[in-house]
């Protein structure tokens, strides 16, 4: 019975040993960029620039350029948040999402209000932008 007990602990741990590599490998970016395109915050540094381009009454198209070489290939996988609470439109009518499938040197966020019975205005609002390797 120890030897069985063993052997499992000793297979726990080689499971274990081979799986970190892959763990490790798995880098979460994430940045908190401003209504305006700035980059507030960003883990770690990842964000090159980020280009705003507004749509009136439409959308706000940002695109965030990545830093050359941050990643190997293409990010298997991101999301965005609206994190802007500056009015109330904001809060109950904002909404991100990303406008491209992720490159690997940049990707597209669209912001923009949508449920309102009233022109947008102007679209342009503050996300939170989280990718993975």
């Amino acid at each position: 019975m120890k030897f069985i007990r063993a052997a499992g602990v000793i297979m726990t741990l080689l499971a274990m040993g081979t799986a970190a590599p892959l763990f490790a490998k798995n880098q979460i970016y994430t940045a908190s960029i401003d209504k305006d395109g700035t980059i507030i915050t960003q883990s770690p540094q990842w964000i090159k620039a980020v280009k705003l381009t507004a749509q009136p009454d439409y959308f706000s198209d940002y695109n965030v350029r990545f830093i050359p070489g941050t990643f190997e290939d293409k990010p298997r996988f991101c999301t965005v948040s609206v994190t802007d609470v500056s009015s109330n439109d904001h809060i109950f009518y904002g909404h991100a999402k990303l406008g491209s499938i992720p490159a690997i040197n940049y990707v597209n966020v669209l912001t923009l209000k949508v449920g309102d019975n009233k022109p947008a205005g102007d679209s342009s609002m503050g996300f939170m932008l989280m990718c993975n390797e």
